[in-house]
């Protein structure tokens, strides 16, 4: 079965041959004009590809989705964005004041950050795959088995990322509901995504088909932008050659 990546890009490469061996063609022309006393004197046809316009039927055969996990960078962008939110409007009415220190104490949160960043990347996985598909129940929600793992993830950085705000006067109580709210709101299951399209392109599937709203109308667009070697001589002398657009 082939997918429709593959399928437009087999029809873009199939032009792009026949541009191929037009241009041989067309030197194989100019060859004999050049050498023809009468022909030299015309110019030697060319075709070029200037717009070309294509309508493709295809019908979608099935779909393969995937739902793409955090990686660990990932949950650590989330998690020292999260302190830096909650921290920045816990200290709204005196943050300057706070500023050297909150700087000061960035690459010890990164450490930690990376150290449970790495722990809730496996229990997240480990719930993902003991959850319903994709990671919802059935009626469409963050599985619990998710929610709760992302939960003792986000409540454990929480644990290690408060020492540094304890001489601040910010709350425990009022910092870790907002944290963990945070992070669970950036944190929630991916939406999955089309991983292949299979597309049935056969004539004779295609006319097995009798519901016409299944097949599908690609229409594709080609312009001819071709492409020719440039020599030049850079400013130590060495000759260079290049692609260039014409």
């Amino acid at each position: 079965m082939i997918t429709l990546k593959d399928y437009i890009g087999k029809i873009y490469k199939e032009v792009t041959n026949a541009k191929v061996q037009s241009d041989i063609e067309t030197l194989a022309i100019a060859q004999e004009y050049v050498e023809n006393p009468m022909l030299k004197h015309f110019a030697v046809p060319n075709i070029r590809i200037k717009d070309m316009q294509l309508t493709i039927p295809v019908a979608v055969d099935t779909t393969q989705t995937v739902a793409r996990s955090y990686t660990e960078s990932e949950v650590q962008k989330v998690y020292e964005d999260a302190f830096t939110k909650v921290t920045t409007d816990s200290l709204a009415d005196r943050a300057d004041e706070h500023n050297a220190y909150l700087q000061s104490i960035q690459p010890e949160l990164a450490t930690k950050a990376q150290v449970e960043a790495t722990a809730t990347v496996s229990r997240l996985q480990q719930a993902e795959a003991t959850a319903a598909p994709e990671g919802e129940s059935a009626d469409g929600t963050t599985s619990a088995e998710y929610a709760n793992a992302l939960n003792i993830s986000a409540n454990k950085f929480v644990d290690v990322s408060f020492g540094f705000l304890t001489d601040l006067n910010i709350e425990e109580p009022v910092f870790r509901t907002a944290m963990v709210q945070e992070i669970e709101q950036n944190l929630q299951p991916r939406t999955p995504e089309i991983q292949d399209l299979p597309v049935i392109v056969e004539t004779q599937r295609l006319e097995a088909i009798n519901d016409p709203t299944n097949l599908i109308s690609i229409k594709i667009n080609i312009t001819d932008d071709a492409m020719e070697w440039t020599t030049d001589v850079d400013e130590n002398g060495n000759t260079v050659q290049r692609l260039d657009y014409l």
